[in-house]
Parts: C-alpha cells; structure tokens; sequence
C-alpha cells in the first residue's frame, strides 16, 4: 500500500492530486452550504414526523390504559405500572426531540467541519493507495448495465411479493378457518411491510386456534416490528402468556431479552438469551444474532461473561464440526461419547437442570441407549418434581419401550403425579385416555378423551384424529 501511494505521489500526478483536493473542498462547501439553505425548509423531515407518530401512539396508549382502568379491565396497580412505563418512553422522545432541534439549531458545528474536511483528505488517500492514472477505466455502459440488472431483480422480488400477497389473500377468502393460509398471508404483509394487515392476520389466526402461544408470540413479534423494533406494552403483555403458557417457546424468549435489554436491564437480558441457547439445537437459525446480543448486552452493561459452557449448551461449533467431518465413524463416536459423558457429569452437581436432563435424555435415545435416556428423565423428575414437560416426557420414553403390564403400571404412577400438577392439561388427558385404552378401560379412555376433545378447535387435525380414536374404542355393553 505504501510503496503504491509513494509511485502515485509524483510530479506527473501531482497537478491531478491539488485538482482532487481543491475540487473536493469546493464541493464539500457547496454542499454544506445547499444542506444549511434547506434546513429551514425541513421541519416535517421523516425523522420529525416518526417521532411525532411515535408520541402520538404513547399518548392513545395511555388514554387506552386510563379506560381500561376505568373499566376494571386492569387493576389500579397494573395502570400504575403501564403509565410509567409510557412516560418513560415519552420522555425518551421528548429528548430525541430536543437534541434534534438543537442539531438544526447549531449546524456549523467544529466536528461537522472538520468531517466536512476530512473528505477530500481521505479522498486523495485511497486514491494514492488504489488507484493509478494508468489504470484502465469501466466503461459507463457497463454499469449502466449493471445498474439497470439490480433494479430488474428488484422490481422481480417487489412483484413476487405483491403476487404472493394477493394469492394468500384469495387463499383467506377461500377457507377462512384454514390458520395456514392466515399465516401465509401474515407472512406475505411482511414481506410488504403491511404491519396492520400482518397483524389482523396473526390475530385472526390466534382467534381461530384459541390463543395458540406460537403464534401469540409471531404477533408480539409484529407489534415490535410496527414500532420500529421497539417492544411495547402490547407485546409485553403477549410475552408474558406465551412464556407462562410455554416458558421454552424461542421468539418469545428472545422478545423478553430484547425488552429487558431496551430497559437497560442488561444483566437480565443476558440471562434470558442464554437460557434461549441452552435450549435451543446447535443449527436453529437465531443462534448467531443472540450471541451477538449476549455480547452487546455485557460490553453495554460491562458485564464479564462465563463462556465455559457455551459449547455444551448449544452443542459442538463450526471448528468442532469440520473437524468430526474429517474424524472415522469410530473417533465420531467417541467424541459424542465425550460430549454426552460431560453433561450428565454436570448434572449430577446441578441436578435441578431440568433442560439439561431433558438434552441427556435425548443424546441417549439417538445413541441408541433407551434404557440411559429413561434414567436420566426418572433422575430429572425426582430431582425437579413440579416441571410438567420432564412427567410428559417420561411417560412417552416408558411407553415407547414397551406396553407390559409393568411398563404401563409405572407409567400411571407417573401420569398420577403429572396430574397433581396440571391435571387439564391437553398431553396429560390424552396419555390418560391412552393408558386407560391399554389397560382395558373403556368407559376411563372414553371421558379422558371426550374431555380433551371439548377442549380442542374442532377443525384442528389433533381433534379429527382423535375423534377417529374415540369412535374406535368399543361400545358399552347394555
């Protein structure tokens, strides 16, 4: 580089180096002066007329928490809590405001002066350092041609999008009750940036599967988008039933993360996101950007992170893999071996892990080791007796081993307990039908399913196949 700015500095170049320089502070004058003439002029700019939305849309949002507060619909201490959290947002834009009007205020200030000249400096450097009156130049034509090829797969995606929009909408007319097609069409608004129609779509679908978390959470997800990446209460208040409903569902856990982290609760946020690694798979699509939050996160809090047991959380990383690749079926493994070994010597320090127990088990059925994967879930429930999804998990390992009369007695007992714990639980009452089938009780799988059938969406596949079950099971005898 050096030697390359040392051959461009010559007397040959040097009339075509103060021509660069001087073109580029007359230029960088004209245009400061062009932007200081229009600064008057632009009091309606795009970033005025978003924060102006963005203070209006507070501001119904209180006058809707006051009626809801009116209305009983929320408690006087939830009011409380949602009228500070908006006047702290309102404040925060209030300031924005502030320090705007002071930028148009004191535009000629020494810092964007000296950027200002900073311009054709820089200019001439990467010109010594790059490039050469020798160098051969690219034609116009060419990058006309290149210009006109990215603006035609621009329009192409534009109208691909607009097409996809338009046929999920027919989809939605055709079969109103079809959530596929509702979020397909959530999907294609998306793509448009159509929040409202996005939103009314997820809410349609939400309505047509009674609340269902993962798409609760997809219209949290929407409302954040709406406002510029900003969670608000809305979608603060969907996370917390989506995470209550299911504490494991992904996009809800990263929301909670980036809620906390807006905040500034960084310690928070870290500790939501790492919990959202550890149970996630090792390729799931969000890994990448939650590192790289986990990171914002502590260098924003100046928080120190414990990386020891990033690997284990969410498996082996991209090094690991190239190197199983190169490894025989045999060192492969025995490297799995390893990794398996590790985790279950962990938890038997911190048995209350109950996703850890959960991983085990799994590492253990892909290696082919049933009877270790139901250790580890009959170790996890005794050490984390009130978590539902290990007492579920259990009763599938069990009777995915077999159906003797032992299997399924040991099986009731853990269903009994799982019972005690959320005795209407859909998985719950669908194993209690299931193991009352098995043993020979009609009249018990019959009531265990029709309940589980009154609480089911009709049009639902889960509730058409377990009708096709329910007929199934023998008549009472008169």
């Amino acid at each position: 580089m050096i030697e390359q700015m040392l051959e461009n500095l010559s007397f040959a170049s040097l009339p075509m180096i103060t021509g660069t320089i001087i073109c580029g502070i007359g230029l960088t004058g004209l245009m400061l002066w062009i932007i200081k003439r229009g600064r008057t002029h632009m009091q309606g700019s795009d970033q005025t007329i978003q924060l102006y939305q963005q203070i209006d849309l507070l501001q119904n949002e209180r006058k809707q928490r006051d009626s809801e507060q009116q209305n009983g619909t929320i408690s006087a201490k939830e009011h409380a809590n949602a009228c500070h959290e908006i006047d702290r947002r309102l404040l925060a834009l209030t300031l924005d405001m502030d320090q705007q009007q002071h930028e148009n205020q004191y535009f000629f200030t020494p810092r964007i002066i000296m950027l200002s000249l900073l311009v054709p400096a820089l200019s001439t450097s990467v010109y010594l350092g790059l490039g050469s009156p020798r160098s051969s130049d690219q034609p116009i034509a060419n990058r006309s041609a290149e210009i006109a090829a990215a603006q035609a797969n621009a329009n192409k995606s534009q109208s691909e999008a607009a097409d996809a929009f338009k046929k999920a909408i027919s989809a939605t007319k055709q079969s109103p009750q079809n959530v596929k097609a509702w979020l397909s069409l959530a999907q294609a608004a998306s793509a448009l940036s159509d929040s409202e129609t996005e939103i009314r779509a997820l809410r349609t679908a939400i309505d047509i599967t009674q609340s269902d978390p993962s798409i609760m959470a997809m219209l949290a997800e929407a409302f954040s988008r709406a406002a510029d990446g900003q969670i608000t209460l809305p979608a603060r208040a969907l996370i917390k039933t989506v995470l209550e409903a299911n504490p494991s569902e992904p996009r809800a856990m990263f929301l909670a993360g980036l809620a906390a982290f807006q905040d500034g609760d960084n310690a928070s946020a870290i500790r939501l996101w790492q919990n959202l690694l550890a149970k996630s798979q090792p390729n799931a699509p969000w890994i990448s950007t939650v590192r790289a939050n986990i990171k914002s996160a502590a260098e924003a809090g100046n928080i120190p992170l414990d990386l020891s047991n990033t690997a284990e959380l969410t498996g082996p990383d991209a090094s690991a893999l190239a190197d199983a690749a190169l490894m025989t079926e045999e060192e492969q493994n025995e490297m799995i071996a390893g990794m398996v070994q590790r985790l279950h010597d962990r938890l038997v320090e911190e048995p209350n892990d109950t996703d850890g127990w959960m991983r085990l088990a799994r590492a253990y059925n892909a290696l082919g080791k049933a009877e270790n994967a139901l250790d580890a879930l009959t170790n996890g429930a005794k050490y984390t007796p009130e978590n539902l999804d290990l007492k579920l998990a259990l009763l599938q390992q069990i009777l995915n081993m077999g159906t003797t009369k032992a299997e399924l007695e040991r099986a009731k007992l853990v269903l009994t307990k799982g019972e005690r714990i959320a005795p209407n639980n859909p998985q719950i009452l669908f194993f209690k039908g299931h193991l009352a089938q098995l043993s020979g009780d009609t009249e018990q799988a019959q009531t265990a399913w029709q309940k589980l059938q009154d609480i089911l969406n009709p049009e639902s596949e889960a509730a058409k196949a377990l009708k096709v079950e329910i007929e199934k099971l023998p008549k009472p005898k008169n």
